[in-house]
């Protein structure tokens, strides 16, 4: 049962989880909808020089210290790299890393972790409530406009996947499918369904419950009268009998009830029997969302015209991403310190002409091995607003002679708090796309982290590289409004060059996204202002025990 719920909690398959650039785009000159350097101002690249006698396969590390919980159970196996945030990140034998809670580890990890990474090192805020995504690029993510994504009144159709019947743990893995297809059609983009909570809420409040023996036409009532919706996803899956581990019959139907007074049944198996749990999302969820989006089994989804449009078109958030123009020393619309320790640019962390090509700047990271096994360097831009439950894209160039790159988009929302980061002080206000009119910037001590896009850049040394991904800020208790780009490299000693950061909105939030009364966590019917008024009510009854 571990081993569903990871798959299912995920919200996709391992092999959609992984992060990675996605195919260099065409040359800058040629990328239209792109603010900054005019065509033509990049002379050839010289390579980044490389480091004296650090040997080609330094880049391979050993498999490394295995890092346990209090009860024994590994929960990674690798290299120690950097304790950041209350996080462990570690250099696996793959090469792609590993980060465990600090809080996760057993006494013995957690003081060899704080050891390696030195008592005198200086952490942000603590993260109130993170969800780390996958990296979801620009070629899963990009999606055209479905035969069945609009009515005949030109609506944008909305999906119910209700959950799945599951008699024989009461309901408990039914319910996690329908939570997995809910978040298999929100991150492929294309369709609107109302979260997973909202649809069980409805369905309870109005004593409804959907199994494959309900009627086709209480499915469309149900449809119409409680979400104004017009395509259902439902079914069951029960244990095999006589089996006791992954074996299921599974039944899974989906209809579109909108084209006629017959509904249309886009894909149905009945009492198929899965012999491994991987089945159910890879071949048959897999199947059934190929035919929901009308698309061949296996077909990648065309580009979103919409999207893409709007990519060329919209304006950047992350002001001075071509680092040209600067004020103080430092790039417009970045921070003037860089690395762990906040200090000022010139170091870790150089706002300086490119190698080789004077008439462009760019953002130069320059460490020791010591640096980079610690804690490597980091450098911000300043805040920029966005949007819950909107797609954005992120690009930018970058080139290493060594050390691993990693983008943070890093997103916040305002809370009341007594602390504040030296020398961390945000610009009063932020342009919007409008000419003249500008937008209220949060001081960062009020900003709490509570969503993250760690994107991983990848690429052969000493070259030039696009990378380009997409992704969604969403949380279940904190409502994400403000960004921040986070560009980081560590491991090893070397040279990191960034270059035209580019974060556009691409699609906004769906208006038939609706919005619960916010929850402390998923795993929670409780609100936010049922727990406040618990607090509420537990204050007075402490009160009137110390009157009397």
């Amino acid at each position: 049962m571990l081993l569903i719920a990871a798959w299912v909690f995920s919200g996709c398959a391992p092999d959609e989880a992984e992060t990675g650039s996605a195919a260099p785009k065409a040359p800058r000159e040629q990328r239209a909808g792109e603010p900054g350097k005019t065509a033509g101002s990049k002379a050839p690249a010289a390579p980044v020089a490389e480091v004296p006698g650090e040997p080609e396969e330094k880049a391979a590390a050993p498999a490394g210290r295995q890092w346990k919980d209090p009860a024994g159970k590994t929960l990674a196996t690798g290299q120690f790299v950097s304790l950041l945030e209350g996080k462990v990140c570690l250099e696996t034998s793959d090469g792609l890393g590993a980060v465990v809670p600090l809080d996760a580890l057993c006494e013995a990890d957690r003081d060899f972790a704080r050891q390696q990474g030195g008592a005198s090192a200086v952490v942000e805020e603590p993260l109130t409530e993170v969800i780390e995504t996958a990296g979801e690029t620009a070629g899963e993510m990009a999606a055209a406009l479905p035969a069945v994504h609009a009515d005949s009144y030109g609506r944008e159709k909305v999906v119910i996947p209700f959950d799945f019947v599951s008699e024989f743990d009461n309901g408990r893995y039914g319910g996690m499918i329908g939570e997995m297809i809910v978040a298999k059609i929100r991150k492929e983009g294309r369709l609107a369904t109302p979260d997973a909570i909202t649809i069980r809420d409805i369905c309870a409040e109005n004593q409804v419950k959907i199994t494959p023996q309900t009627p086709i036409e209480e499915i469309g009532r149900v449809l119409r009268d409680l979400f104004d919706a017009q395509i259902a996803i439902w079914g069951s899956c029960e244990r095999a009998p006589g089996q006791e581990w992954d074996v299921y019959d599974l039944t899974i139907k989906c209809a579109d009830f909108s084209e006629g007074p017959q509904p249309k049944v886009l894909y149905e198996k009945t009492n198929v029997r899965t012999q491994t749990v991987s089945e159910i999302p890879h071949l048959y969820v897999k199947e059934m969302l190929d035919a929901l989006h009308g698309r061949e089994p296996g077909e990648p989804p065309p580009p979103d015209a919409f999207a893409e449009q709007n990519w060329l078109s919209n304006p950047n958030l992350v002001e001075g991403g071509d680092f040209e123009k600067g004020l103080g020393g430092a790039p417009v619309g970045w921070e003037d310190r860089g690395g762990q320790e906040r200090e000022p640019l010139g170091r870790l962390v150089q706002w300086i002409a490119e190698s080789g090509n004077p008439a462009n700047r760019v953002i130069r990271f320059t460490f020791d091995q010591v640096v980079g096994d610690g804690f490597g360097v980091m450098y911000y831009s300043k805040p920029f607003p966005i949007d819950e439950g909107a797609k954005y894209r992120f690009q930018c160039r970058y080139r290493s002679n060594g050390p691993k790159v990693i983008v943070f988009i890093k997103c916040y929302d305002e809370m009341p708090s007594e602390y504040k980061a030296a020398g961390q002080a945000s610009p009063a206000r932020h342009p919007l796309t409008q000419p003249g009119q500008v937008e209220y910037v949060p001081q960062l001590g009020q900003l709490r982290e509570c969503y993250r896009s760690q994107q991983n850049l990848k690429g052969e040394r000493n070259q030039w590289h696009t990378h380009t991904e997409d992704f969604t800020p969403r949380h279940t208790k904190y409502e994400p409004k403000w960004g921040r780009v986070m560009l980081y490299a560590y491991l090893g000693a070397g040279v990191v060059e960034f270059d035209d950061v580019v974060l556009k909105q691409i699609v906004p939030a769906s208006a038939s996204e609706q919005k619960n009364a916010p929850r402390h966590s998923m795993e929670s019917g409780v609100t936010i202002k049922e727990m406040e008024e618990n607090e509420r009510r537990a204050r007075e009854a402490r009160q009137k025990d110390q009157d009397r």
